[in-house]
């Protein structure tokens, strides 16, 4: 009995424990994701252009793909890599194209997100029917890409580092060229972006946790 008794325990606080641990959403740059074409691009103003973002080869000058150990690559609507067979006009009035990327977190959390664009990028991070906005402008100033956030190459990204209520939240990245060459190689153009969203449990999650155990500590007890 005593064996039956500690062994349900350790079930019953593994599975309590899994329940109450606190939830990661991973937001990563990839192939494959929803995008839409910017006004520069815009055949149909009545509604969207949709797009799909695709994987392309950085310039060796870029942050390197994978930064801090996700799997973020570098993406664009197009091939438009320094290997890349398009090149978009560049714009400074309106971005080449947009990614927004959706998540949601039952419980207060937080959000850490870093962004590399070339040649820039403005990020606008909002919680869906509030009103509330945190935003990261465009830099058009020049270098290699952007001299400084948001840029392409390692330590010129945009960052938000945000404590965050329950609720779906809409991350929009609009993605600028400004460069002046006329070829992929001449004027690479591309976006990569990394994050994760979590969720703590609730003070009374916790509480209920802690209860529990006193009270399977306590059944332990009576039945030894």
């Amino acid at each position: 009995m005593r064996l039956h008794t500690k062994l349900t325990i350790v079930a019953i606080t593994t599975l309590i424990a899994a329940t109450v641990q606190a939830d990661v959403i991973t937001i990563d740059s990839r192939a494959g994701v929803a995008c839409e074409y910017g006004d520069a691009y815009d055949s149909n103003p009545a509604g969207t252009d949709p797009c799909e973002t695709v994987e392309i080869v950085p310039h060796s000058a870029w942050q390197p793909n994978n930064p801090y150990g996700s799997d973020a690559v570098w993406v664009s609507y197009a091939n438009t890599g320094i290997t890349g067979t398009a090149t978009p006009a560049p714009s400074e009035a309106d971005p080449i194209f947009s990614i927004t990327e959706m998540f949601t977190i039952g419980s207060n959390g937080s959000l850490e997100f870093y962004i590399w664009a070339d040649d820039t990028a403005g990020v606008v991070l909002s919680l869906n029917g509030s009103g509330t906005e945190y935003t990261i402008e465009p830099n058009f100033s020049q270098g290699t890409c952007a001299a400084g956030s948001i840029g392409c190459e390692p330590n010129e990204f945009g960052s938000l580092s945000l404590a965050l209520g329950a609720g779906t939240y809409s991350l929009r990245m609009d993605i600028y060229q400004v460069g002046s060459g006329t070829t992929a190689s001449s004027n690479p153009f591309g976006v990569l972006y990394t994050g994760t969203a979590t969720s703590v449990p609730e003070p009374g999650t916790l509480a209920l946790l802690g209860l529990g155990l006193l009270g399977l500590g306590a059944a332990r007890r009576r039945k030894a």
